[in-house]
């Protein structure tokens, strides 16, 4: 079962939907969050909390836009946990995000480039909060409850991750939207509850997914 929550306003401004799963990821509350980009010019949108959002009044709609680029993903090592992870599972991680919202925006014929021309928006994701689950730890507990034969619904660790995503665009390199989501995977079972970035891989799926509706919307699809 899904909901989907509002990241960007629609009121002739750039609208982004991200799609979470009920099941699978919830949004948590941004307590104390810098934000890592210039949001000059911007007005936060208080209406779509615990999502943080900042737009651009006036900024075009989606359907200006038929042609992408996406930046390398990157990472904020602000959270003194972050140091802790595999330096070359995050690098996966960057590059599973961008692959997935390459992915998503080509298989609906949209077009993906590097070079700045008109009808073109930059994407730019940044990661930080990084947090995966003990992939022992969750095998230990489900062999536990199966053993006593409970359910797995509070024994299964879950993995976070908060994006930071801005909206450019392309030509000006004009800010027109900056949206914070901070996602945490479900403690029900999950197909892959060895997987210790589960959860991360399945906010990253929503949000190329929930964008890619969005564009489709906006173009009449």
């Amino acid at each position: 079962m899904k909901y989907v929550s509002k990241v960007i306003n629609s009121m002739l401004m750039l609208t982004v939907l991200v799609s979470l799963t009920a099941c699978g990821a919830k949004s948590k509350k941004l307590d104390d969050y810098d934000m890592l980009s210039d949001t000059s010019g911007l007005e936060l949108d208080q209406s779509q909390a615990p999502t943080m959002v900042f737009i651009r009044p006036g900024a075009p709609t989606l359907s200006a836009y038929d042609r992408f680029i996406i930046d390398t993903v990157h990472v904020s090592y602000s959270d003194p946990t972050m140091k802790e992870l595999d330096p070359e599972q995050v690098g996966e991680m960057q590059q599973y995000f961008r692959d997935a919202m390459i992915k998503e925006l080509r298989d609906a014929g949209y077009e993906i480039g590097t070079r700045s021309q008109a009808k073109t928006m930059r994407i730019s994701f940044t990661l930080s909060g990084l947090k995966a689950p003990s992939a022992k730890g969750n095998v230990a507990a489900i062999g536990a409850g199966m053993i006593v034969g409970l359910p797995m619904l509070l024994s299964v660790s879950v993995g976070e991750v908060t994006v930071e995503a801005v909206f450019r665009e392309a030509l000006t390199n004009r800010i027109d939207a900056v949206a914070v989501n901070r996602a945490q995977g479900s403690r029900l079972l999950k197909k892959k509850p060895w997987s210790t970035w589960a959860d991360v891989e399945g906010s990253f799926d929503n949000w190329a997914e929930g964008i890619r509706e969005s564009i489709d919307k906006a173009h009449g699809r």
